[in-house]
């Protein structure tokens, strides 16, 4: 009995240190400073705080900073944990085009299509193949919803809507509405794609559908 009374009271102090160090933590969480340091990341001066430049720089050497302020001890000498990075440089033709019977359209790289590829090869190539429209490329049965129920789109190329069903309506009886669902993100759009075994993805861009414009975004479409 005694050793159940001393366990307990050690399980109890142990929680109260615990709860006084999340207190005090919390304590020192504010609006402002959080509010400051979204503002300050976010500045021009970070430069998008991508990987692999000045940005990337700039953001590590400011959050050291900050950890050295916050009294945080470094798992290293200097907070920094080494990895690699691979950065895909794709080297796309400069127009692309869509024949169909005597009727021909061109696309001109960068003004009207962006390719990318997520895969880390030396090259991807497609070679010419039927297009299909795919609807948003989804399979949702909760929603009742199958872009490609009776559709073989198996080594082609699809075309796509950005967002979901639901968007076009505003109906939150369809999928959540104006709200995206996951269903409505490009992640899910390729991983459906690949799923139905599409050689390729391109997802229309519409600026109130993705909510930014084309400018705004160097991967508005994408060719998977």
């Amino acid at each position: 009995m005694k050793n159940i009374i001393t366990a307990a009271l050690f399980i109890a102090a142990f929680i109260s240190i615990k709860s006084q160090t999340v207190n005090k933590a919390l304590n020192q969480i504010d609006e402002f400073s959080l509010i400051n340091r979204v503002k300050i990341l976010s500045s021009d001066e970070f430069l998008g705080r991508a990987p692999g430049g000045e940005g990337e720089e700039k953001t590590i050497e400011y959050l050291k900073k900050e950890y050295k302020k916050l009294g945080l001890k470094a798992p290293s000498d200097n907070y920094e944990q080494k990895f690699e990075l691979i950065e895909l440089t794709p080297d796309v033709s400069p127009v692309i085009e869509f024949v169909k019977g005597d009727k021909k359209v061109s696309l001109k790289y960068a003004d009207e299509f962006v390719a990318v590829r997520r895969r880390v090869c030396e090259e991807v190539e497609i070679p010419p193949t039927e297009v299909i429209f795919a609807g948003y490329s989804i399979n949702a049965p909760e929603y009742g919803w199958n872009d490609f129920e009776g559709v073989n789109v198996k080594n082609k190329i699809i075309i796509v809507l950005v967002n979901d069903p639901g968007f076009q309506t505003g109906d939150t009886s369809l999928f959540t509405g104006k709200a995206m669902t996951y269903y409505g993100r490009w992640t899910y759009k390729y991983e459906e794609a690949a799923r139905q075994g599409a050689a390729g993805v391109f997802i229309i861009h519409e600026t109130e559908a993705a909510s930014y414009l084309w400018e705004g975004q160097s991967w508005s479409a994408i060719f998977y």
